[in-house]
């Protein structure tokens, strides 16, 4: 039995959402597909709010953002069934057999990962830039992401036990955007639980702008300094997050000013390349790296 949790904000589910139920019901199994909207616009409520017409699935609306971490743990709460299969929104399946290849690890408490892919083809170049880092950054098979099973863990696709989930929840003092999932697996792993990792991707389809996943990955980094001082300044945390890592050994060095001094300098002339229509990696490394020195205390 299994309930299929969706957070939704200001995205479009129908062909989703169809895609799941369709497969739910050949798979013979019994589930539910529960989404919850995250005060999106109207416009998408009225999209999405007539999907509570099918059979196994409910909707429901909440009229204040509450977040990442806590719309995700008030899924897992309001769920119906043992096992829970949770994914963004901004999400496709790759064929018919997505569920299927999740059904066999519905038994004791356990987590899996799925994993994430991309379209060949993302359309937009204001859209290159994220393309560029969920292709070669977050796409990764599973024999690559058991090496470091709870540093590759995100929330955009994994079956939990509603139980295991229930004991460690999401952090819900993690507010604004990311590394609320690089701490619910940093939390397993000082328990001694494994992720599994298995090949069964979803497409991640709400690829955005330049403008808006810099402005994120900012917020990303604040988030990941204000989570590295809730370890107690843990170094088994720090060796999760090659960021991080960078961050600790340039400190140690002594070289923080140096690294401020390259981010307010060549700053303009960073986010002119990752704007741009061949942008660089190694220059959104630097970036960051620019950037956490400049913020950090």
């Amino acid at each position: 039995m299994v309930s299929i949790c969706i957070p939704i904000y200001n995205f479009d589910l129908k062909s989703l959402v169809k895609s799941l139920h369709s497969q739910g019901k050949k798979s013979g199994i019994i589930f539910e597909i529960l989404l919850v909207d995250d005060a999106s616009d109207n416009y998408y409520r009225n999209i999405n709010k007539s999907l509570n017409t099918l059979e196994h699935v409910k909707y429901l609306q909440l009229n204040e953002n509450i977040g990442r971490a806590k719309i995700r743990n008030y899924l897992a709460d309001n769920a119906k069934y043992d096992y829970l299969i949770v994914m963004d929104c901004d999400s496709m399946t790759p064929d018919n057999k997505y569920i299927e290849r999740y059904v066999p690890y519905c038994k004791g408490n356990i987590i899996v990962c799925g994993g994430r892919t991309h379209y060949k083809n993302y359309g937009d170049k204001n859209l290159q830039l994220r393309w560029l880092y969920g292709t070669k950054r977050e796409e990764n098979p599973a024999v690559k992401r058991s090496k470091n099973p709870n540093n590759s863990f995100m929330t955009n696709n994994f079956l939990i036990s509603k139980s295991l989930f229930k004991k460690f929840w999401l952090n819900e003092t993690i507010t604004g955007y990311g590394h609320e999932d690089t701490y619910f697996g940093y939390q397993l792993k000082k328990a001694g639980i494994d992720i599994i990792h298995i090949d069964n991707p979803l497409i991640h389809t709400g690829l955005e702008t330049a403008d808006i996943f810099i402005k994120k990955t900012k917020e990303a980094i604040v988030n990941l300094l204000k989570i590295y001082k809730l370890t107690g300044y843990d170094h088994e945390f720090v060796h999760m997050v090659s960021l991080l890592k960078a961050y600790v050994k340039i400190k140690k060095l002594r070289l923080i000013f140096i690294l401020r001094l390259i981010y307010n300098t060549f700053n303009k002339s960073m986010i002119k390349n990752l704007k741009g229509p061949n942008p660089k990696l190694w220059v959104f490394d630097l970036f960051k790296l620019g950037y956490i020195c400049k913020i950090a205390k």
